[in-house]
């Protein structure tokens, strides 16, 4: 099988053969010709027997992605993947658990699979998310900023001479405006995670995950497991069933 992770910025991909999940990959699509780049890339896979989804991006990129599908496999059999209520021993906090994102769904249910618990999942992408479960399984609820890029842009477009920058910079005080912007967002994201942390009482497990994950645990020196591959291992999980 195929199984598809469709972001905000980023569609991810893997084949699973036999049950074990193989390399992630990945395609930028923001201002990219999917058709061509993604019919290119899947071109090269073996036909698959099934496609599994999850979708938090737009409604006509997850359109494209089957209808690429399609294209190559006719008749393929495609399933996207939404949030439950409850899967692999993991109880969602949400009253209304459909609005939580399918894509921190996977990654808990991921986490609480294969890490030692209790877990506290930070996505690190296009936004920010930080979502905790205890040692029984119970998601205790979660907290969400603008990414890194984010935080960025929202300077550069809400004032007149704050440019975003993606140089980077010695940590601490500033003499640069550019520097003092980064050193700035990088604290904010600091602050967010360990203020999520300390939201529980106990030791837990910090799990990055998300294409900013590697830069942000390289900068602010956190203890951490990456796992780029969260959102996939917990569609994986959800497929078998």
């Amino acid at each position: 099988m195929i199984l598809i992770d469709i972001g905000n910025t980023r569609i991810k991909w893997a084949e699973q053969q036999a049950g074990n999940l193989g390399k992630m990959h990945a395609l930028a699509y923001l201002n990219a010709n999917i058709d061509l780049l993604l019919g290119a890339a899947w071109q090269q896979l073996s036909k698959p027997e099934s496609i599994y989804l999850a979708c938090v991006g737009a409604q006509r990129i997850k359109q494209q992605v089957m209808y690429i599908a399609y294209q190559l496999w006719p008749d393929i059999i495609i399933q996207e993947i939404t949030t439950q209520k409850y899967a692999h021993g993991v109880r969602n906090a949400y009253p209304d658990y459909t609005r939580l994102g399918v894509d921190r769904w996977l990654s808990m249910v991921a986490a609480y699979h294969y890490y030692t618990r209790p877990v506290c999942i930070v996505s690190c992408g296009s936004a920010l998310t930080l979502d905790i479960i205890d040692e029984l399984g119970q998601h205790l609820g979660g907290m969400i900023m603008p990414g890194l890029n984010l935080l960025q842009q929202a300077l550069s477009k809400g004032t007149a001479n704050l440019n975003s920058c993606s140089e980077q910079y010695p940590r601490g005080l500033a003499n640069d405006t550019q520097a003092a912007i980064y050193n700035g967002n990088l604290n904010a994201i600091k602050g967010f995670i360990e203020q999520g942390l300390a939201q529980y009482k106990n030791p837990v497990q910090l799990i990055l995950t998300g294409g900013d994950a590697e830069f942000l645990a390289d900068s602010l020196k956190l203890v951490a497991i990456i796992d780029a591959r969260l959102v996939l291992k917990g569609l994986s999980l959800v497929a078998k069933e």
